[in-house]
């Protein structure tokens, strides 16, 4: 007789937002009458290296990996976590603008506009 045992073990999820970024969502809720509502960060395919972040809003109680800081709240769904796993939302402010941009552990690339990654 063979005994099989299969072990599945899920990654460590995580992925952090630095004060800048909490702040900045906490604004855009404010300022948009958006409570109850979290970023939404979704993995899809396309842009010049493979992958492009899309952001978007959503309901706090929605199914997802949820990240916190200072009362703002960003979810992601548990399939994109594989790719953004370890990544940190920022919110830059600079003389071409502003923006959220993630630093993503776990890319290998980007592109030159910082818009996708692989």
């Amino acid at each position: 007789m063979v005994e099989l045992s299969l072990n599945f073990t899920q990654p460590d999820e995580s992925f952090y937002l630095t004060e800048s970024a909490a702040k900045r969502i906490n604004e855009l809720i404010s300022l948009e009458g958006r409570d109850g509502q979290a970023i939404h960060i979704k993995v899809i395919p396309g842009g010049c290296a493979g992958f492009s972040y899309q952001f978007g809003w959503i309901s706090t109680d929605a199914d997802g990996f949820k990240a916190e800081k200072d009362g703002a709240m960003v979810i992601i769904g548990h399939t994109d976590m594989r790719l953004i796993t370890g990544s940190t939302l920022d919110f830059i402010v600079s003389l071409q603008g502003s923006k959220f941009e993630i630093n993503n552990p776990n890319a290998t690339s980007s592109c030159g506009c910082g818009k996708s990654f692989a």
